[in-house]
């Protein structure tokens, strides 16, 4: 009976988005994933990237939780959700136990920086976005679908660990983010 309950949980955990099978997978492809340098100071300082120009990888991003939206523009149910990401990013930056201490960031599956411009504005998105015309990111994340969120902690050797990956949004900012600050501390 023990054995049924606990596969049960783990079953509803991990179709929760709540476990990740490939978490040492993602943990390593986000680490090779290249975006290029904003151009504005502001977004370089957020994201305390120090290079002006070129591209930089996801761990050369020194906070100690980051969270990674997978969208694309054309998706409804990332459209349906930016609402909501917004209201994460507001409640992240007036907390004083996460302000500067949790930092989000978006990525364009598909999308040119033309098209995440469109995203951004239409949806009055104040976190940095990215582009991903060249599916160079989405072709690392085998299995990701948009809206994909992943929560990473720095793992203490120069990059992150990957501790929270689900499919899908959210409904409620608050909730979302207090679970990822609770699985992030749980999983050091």
């Amino acid at each position: 009976m023990k054995k049924v309950l606990l596969l049960t949980a783990f079953l509803l955990l991990a179709s929760a988005g709540l476990l990740c099978a490939d978490e040492l997978k993602y943990s390593k492809e986000i680490g090779t994933i290249k975006l290029n340098v904003p151009e504005d100071q502001t977004i370089r300082n957020y994201l305390g990237i120090k290079q002006k120009e070129g591209q930089f990888t996801i761990p050369q991003i020194r906070q100690g939780i980051l969270i990674v939206e997978i969208f694309n523009m054309y998706c409804p149910h990332c459209q349906h959700y930016a609402p909501k990401v917004n209201e994460l990013y507001t409640r992240i930056n007036t907390r004083p136990d996460t302000k500067g201490r949790v930092i989000i960031l978006g990525i364009g599956v598909g999308n040119s920086p033309f098209e995440v411009n469109i995203f951004r504005k239409k949806y009055n998105i104040a976190f940095p976005m990215f582009d991903d015309k060249a599916y160079s990111v989405a072709s690392k994340l085998e299995g990701v679908l948009t809206p994909h969120f992943f929560g990473m902690n720095l793992d203490g050797k120069g990059g992150y660990k990957v501790f929270y990956s689900q499919n899908g949004g959210f409904e409620n900012a608050d909730e979302f983010l207090n679970n990822l600050l609770k699985l992030s501390s749980a999983i050091k």
